[in-house]
């Protein structure tokens, strides 16, 4: 497996985006039964570390779900709904996963 750290930040259109994790993202995300947060006003990404059914690859799929997200927001206007989102970030994740590509904290 080719484990790719996820960086401070990401560019999207130009944009950075902060990529954010740790204690206090942990407790905040766990509190709202939530993997990851897009802020696309603030431009923050936060993904969840630990707590329930947090793995190496579920960190890898927030991550990717939240930066398509952004790329929602960005290209696309906020047209896509939470249920394509999902079902790309699944695609796409299945992808990386049989190419032995896993992005980690």
């Amino acid at each position: 497996m080719h484990e790719i750290k996820i960086p401070k930040k990401v560019r999207v259109a130009g944009f950075p985006y902060s990529i954010r994790m740790g204690i206090e993202v942990d407790k905040e995300l766990n509190s709202s039964d939530n993997w990851g947060k897009c802020s696309n006003l603030l431009r923050v990404i936060k993904l969840a570390t630990v707590g329930v059914d947090v793995t190496a690859i579920q960190l890898s799929e927030s991550f990717i779900h939240e930066v398509l997200h952004a790329i929602n927001c960005v290209y696309g206007g906020d047209r896509l709904e939470e249920r394509d989102i999902k079902a790309l970030t699944a695609g796409l994740h299945q992808v990386f996963e049989q190419l032995g590509i896993r992005f980690i904290k």
